[in-house]
């Protein structure tokens, strides 16, 4: 697999880019969920199977939000593009309340006029670098962006969670931006994808992992103490709520698309909160 990435990017629209050339077949791999939505373009065979196992149509453009991990099985001379966006992107592009569309690709044609979308797809197909996929999709799509990126209410929850790096708890939450328990789930339902337990949850697993990943901690122990996890087997829980595996497997496993997501910055906010 080749990962083609700048670690420098910036962009206004556009929070991260990555295009996975696949040089030979690869088995199924795990994608975890980290939060964010996605613009994705496929080139080639790539099977896509959702976290209850069943196999899931990828358009050839498409948007997805927050949802459930995914494995993905690609073969030789295909390729993924991603644009990675906050995760209120996906309500904004599609209108939809954003759980009602969980694990789900949505045809960006249908967002967007088809003969844009087709010919994204097709001058897209021998991009390679960086800096051109962004030039190309700026001409295509620039003139959504506007639209797409209106704020929404939960930006600044959403940012502040991220920024205490999911620990906290609803009720700290709910105390720092003074919202009821119900209103806040409808917000959430609608503009990010998950409850806001989940999210918390989601956004803690995300750090923690990559610091998992690092290999730098003292031990286990300290490391899951340290991101105010109860214990090991509430740790464990997340393993397999998150990346539907035990600790065990995840460590007896190389997968090469989640070890390389997990090697780029998780959080690209602006500014102090």
């Amino acid at each position: 697999m080749n990962f083609i990435h700048n670690k420098n990017f910036k962009h206004h629209f556009y929070k991260d880019v990555t295009r996975i050339n696949y040089l030979a077949d690869m088995p199924s791999q795990l994608i975890s969920d980290y939060g964010y939505t996605y613009i994705m373009l496929r080139y080639g065979n790539i099977e896509a199977f959702n976290y209850k196992g069943e196999k899931v149509a990828i358009p050839k453009v498409f948007i997805k939000g927050t949802g459930d991990f995914f494995n993905v099985k690609a073969y030789k001379d295909s390729s993924w593009l991603s644009f990675e966006l906050p995760n209120y992107i996906l309500h904004n592009v599609t209108k939809i309340e954003t759980t009602k569309i969980r694990n789900t690709f949505k045809d960006l044609s249908l967002y967007v006029k088809e003969d844009v979308v087709k010919s994204l797809h097709n001058t897209l197909r021998e991009a390679h670098t960086i800096e051109e996929i962004t030039r190309i999709t700026d001409n295509h799509l620039a003139s959504y962006y506007k639209n797409w990126s209106a704020l929404k209410p939960s930006v600044e929850v959403v940012n502040y969670i991220l920024h205490k790096k999911g620990m906290l708890t609803v009720n700290e939450l709910l105390e720092a931006f003074q919202y009821s328990e119900r209103s806040l789930e409808r917000l959430f339902y609608k503009e990010v994808g998950a409850s806001p337990y989940r999210f918390i949850c989601l956004v803690r697993f995300n750090y923690i992992i990559r610091e998992l990943e690092k290999k730098e901690h003292e031990s286990l122990v300290a490391l899951i103490e340290s991101y105010n996890y109860f214990d090991q087997s509430h740790f464990e829980k997340d393993f397999k709520k998150f990346l539907g595996q035990s600790l065990k497997d995840y460590k007896n496993e190389y997968n090469h698309l989640l070890t390389n997501g997990l090697s780029r910055e998780y959080v690209k906010i602006k500014g102090d909160l």
